[in-house]
């Protein structure tokens, strides 16, 4: 039987922002497009609608986490341009559809996703940067392994998931880690885990969207 037990209080904040986000995590990941689409159970084109939609909020986030970073030095300890997504997805888009393709339009929520990140202040966009790119850098790498085996995605169309200009993913992952476990100031980690919380939701709800 697991523990329903929180973390201790003085847990490295990297243990608590993973307990804490564990049912926002969890309801996100169980969204029925998410999970037919990695089980094998929908089509080549429902994988290209959900990166059409992440081309905006990736844009969006490199775009606030770079100037951030030039004037914040919490941004900047955690901005790493070798993370950038952006970039990937466009060349990926552009392998499948053609230099100039048609992609989808974004859904509301994208839209939503993508204002909420352009103004976020430096904690809640830092709790966004550590969703998308850590989890990239986790349950990305099953999303790239599934949909090329379940829909024929070749490797010049998944630049999205090749991560392998940071080198060792675990090592990589685990310094990011070192590197939240020194946020201290209580204010800060508090409002990193409610924004935390959001980004799962939002995840959710755009799931939620390209279902419907």
């Amino acid at each position: 039987m697991h523990s329903t037990a929180g973390p201790a209080p003085d847990a490295p904040f990297s243990e608590r922002l993973r307990t804490q986000t564990r049912a926002e995590h969890e309801a996100a990941e169980q969204s029925g497009f998410i999970g037919a689409l990695l089980g094998g159970r929908r089509d080549e084109a429902d994988y290209w609608r959900l990166v059409a939609q992440y081309l905006p909020i990736y844009e969006a986030l490199e775009d606030a986490i770079s100037a951030a970073a030039a004037r914040d030095p919490l941004a900047a300890a955690f901005h790493d341009p070798r993370l950038a997504r952006a970039e990937a997805i466009r060349a990926d888009l552009a392998a499948r559809f053609g230099p100039r393709p048609r992609v989808d339009p974004p859904l509301e929520v994208t839209s939503r996703y993508a204002r909420r990140l352009a103004g976020a202040p430096v904690p809640a966009l830092l709790a966004h940067h550590y969703l998308r790119y850590l989890g990239d850098l986790s349950g990305g790498q099953a999303i790239g392994a599934l949909v090329a085996r379940h829909y024929g995605v070749p490797p010049e169309q998944g630049r999205l998931w090749d991560f392998s200009a940071l080198g060792s993913p675990k090592r990589y992952k685990d310094a990011y880690r070192e590197r939240l476990d020194g946020i201290v100031d209580p204010a800060v980690q508090a409002a990193f885990l409610a924004e935390a919380k959001e980004g799962y939701r939002l995840a959710a709800e755009l799931f939620d969207a390209l279902e419907r």
